[in-house]
């Protein structure tokens, strides 16, 4: 019979749907075809990178860039929401306080179905980069804030530990 990544024909023949290596259960006459390289799909406790495409009071919404560590593409959901209260351990009253626009977040996975939740609570979580919301240059750290050298604003980020030191 045919297994995951399989298919049977009209007459009975099984045929590979994917690339992979060939296994066979001879005890439940079933083949199957598990891949060299699967596609990522997200479980709970995944670390994840984000680019942040929209924030209300209560919520960040934004679109996954990829798995922490992985250089695939992310085949399963790639929006994903955090929610104000799971933006930092302490009290947020407006989501736009801390996350923007635009920033470039790491979270981790709290929730993968019905639909991806993050969280940016903890130390290594949160904005890796930001952008100025004047004039949308790279940020630099200052101490606990964020400086903008061309228009010499001062933003308020949750950022990560290693903000602007990454690599995806």
């Amino acid at each position: 019979m045919a297994g995951e990544g399989t298919y049977e024909d009209k007459d009975g023949r099984v045929y590979s749907s994917a690339g992979g290596r060939l296994e066979v259960d001879e005890s439940e006459k079933v083949v199957k075809v598990v891949p060299d390289n699967p596609p990522i799909v997200l479980v709970e406790d995944d670390t994840v990178v984000a680019n942040v495409t929209d924030v209300k009071p209560a919520m960040v919404i934004c679109m996954i860039v990829s798995q922490e560590g992985k250089r695939r593409a992310v085949s399963s959901e790639n929006l994903a929401a955090v929610h104000v209260s799971k933006i930092a351990s302490s009290y947020v009253e407006d989501a736009g306080d801390l996350i923007r626009p635009g920033d470039l977040i790491r979270g981790k996975v709290i929730q993968a179905l019905p639909s991806v939740q993050l969280t940016t609570s903890g130390p290594h979580l949160g904005v890796l980069r930001a952008l100025c919301t004047s004039c949308r240059e790279p940020l630099n750290m200052k101490g606990e804030k964020l400086y903008c050298e061309r228009c010499e604003r001062t933003e308020t980020r949750k950022m990560a530990d290693d903000y602007r030191d990454f690599e995806i």
